[in-house]
């Protein structure tokens, strides 16, 4: 009899509950937190990765820069404080066209700052401009 009173209280205890609310919600918010900052790094990246684009392709149509190759090393200089490896492909216009053109790339699973989330992460991030030639 008395086993059974015990028994009774113990299912009426709510000591502890809380702690393991928590442990079954913690794994849960920490996976969303973590895709949040990784999929926040890849749009800051893809941000520099326009301006960068975008700035070498302006300094090539107006001359700063002379060369193919000097644009493409001056846009992955731009972006060497992130640890990704970018490859850049800069274009000068054939006789008779006028436009220049700058393509960044990199892939996205090299890019992301931390990569603990692999849904979603084939394939690559691209930034291209093509401005006319003055």
């Amino acid at each position: 009899m008395r086993d059974r009173i015990h028994l009774r209280g113990f299912w009426r205890d709510e000591h502890g509950a809380s702690a393991v609310e928590f442990a079954l919600v913690a794994p849960l918010l920490i996976g969303l937190l973590l895709g949040i900052i990784q999929y926040g790094s890849l749009f800051l990246l893809q941000t520099r990765m326009n301006d960068t684009a975008r700035d070498t392709v302006r300094r090539l149509a107006v001359g700063d820069l002379a060369t193919e190759a000097e644009a493409e090393e001056y846009a992955v200089a731009r972006l060497a404080d992130w640890s990704a490896t970018f490859a850049a492909t800069a274009r000068l216009p054939d006789p008779g066209e006028h436009d220049v053109s700058v393509a960044i790339t990199v892939p996205m699973a090299e890019a992301a700052l931390i990569h603990l989330v692999g849904f979603g992460m084939d394939g690559q991030l691209t930034a291209e401009f093509h401005m006319l030639k003055e």
